[in-house]
């Protein structure tokens, strides 16, 4: 006779009667343990449980007219221009444009900045000081030959797109195939795979945690990492049918407004499609761990 006990995933923490949070965890020797969570993994514990959105979290002591950008406002006015996402978004004030994007909220009649605000347009000192885990690496290797190492990045969410995306764009061969009287250019690395799978590391990483989200170019795949697991009921197995779950719900709003990221929230459905459409193999998300999630591309 065997009793099976299914026990859900509470949407709370829960504490033992001594006061202390608990979780469960597999030692080296694949016995399991139960241990208590330290400040920073509540954290994390809450935003994995989605009890908690970290990218709508508020800096009280920085208002919002030190820590936000002119010129990175700029640039995200001019990115709505180039996507032609919520062209309403233009003709607001700054003011305006920052609190209909939650980049500001108002505390005792002043207004500071969230997350979202601060990893968007904030000025790159202070988005070192309140998201220190924001960084971005950028590398080309040939085997374990470094071809390309720029300096780690942590300006502006958008800043950081526009140097990697250029960076990618150097990299770009096409070859052509002929197919009947056609003759159809295939790249190397698949443009719009890229574009979402990079954006999609930035938007739904977990900036609880310490770490760099990593694009790596090799000869045989393109790879992109970003701290953070999946969300609970995700798997590499359903990715492609569960819901879209962003674990910074805030910061992915505003990535959909000004065109940064898919509107419907379905852009792995928009990398799978770019990659069988020029002829590469479907994305592997094998190597993803219950702290990174890694995205591995074929190319050709």
């Amino acid at each position: 006779m065997v009793l099976a006990i299914e026990v859900p995933i509470s949407r709370q923490l829960m504490m033992t009667s001594q006061g202390k949070y608990l979780r469960r965890r597999i030692k080296r020797d694949g016995t399991p343990e139960t241990v208590a969570l330290k400040p920073y993994e509540i954290l994390q514990r809450l935003s994995y449980i989605q009890a908690l959105d970290p990218s709508a979290q508020v800096i009280e002591d920085l208002p919002a007219e030190v820590a936000l950008s002119p010129l990175e406002r700029e640039r995200l006015r001019n990115m709505i221009r180039i996507y032609h996402r919520d062209a309403a978004l233009l003709d607001l004030s700054d003011n305006e444009l920052d609190r209909a994007l939650g980049f500001v909220r108002e505390r005792n009649k002043e207004w500071f900045p969230t997350i979202t605000g601060l990893l968007m347009i904030g000025h790159e000192t202070y988005i070192r000081q309140y998201v220190p885990s924001h960084e971005v690496l950028f590398q080309v290797l040939d085997g374990v030959n470094v071809l390309a190492n720029p300096p780690a990045m942590h300006s502006s969410l958008l800043q950081t797109f526009e140097k990697v995306e250029l960076l990618f764009q150097s990299r770009i061969v096409e070859q052509e195939l002929q197919i009947g009287m056609f003759r159809v250019p295939i790249p190397n690395y698949e443009k719009e795979a890229f574009r979402e799978g990079f954006v999609n590391a930035l938007v739904h990483r977990d900036y609880f945690r310490v770490g760099a989200v990593q694009v790596q170019l090799q000869n045989a795949a393109m790879s992109i990492s970003s701290p953070g697991g999946f969300l609970e009921g995700i798997s590499p197995e359903n990715i492609l049918t569960v819901s879209p779950t962003p674990r910074n719900v805030l910061l992915a709003e505003a990535a959909k407004r000004i065109g940064l990221a898919e509107r419907t929230g379905r852009g792995i459905d928009k990398i799978y499609t770019a990659m069988l459409r020029s002829g590469h193999a479907i994305p592997d998300y094998s190597a993803s761990t219950n702290t990174s999630t890694m995205r591995n591309y074929e190319n050709l």
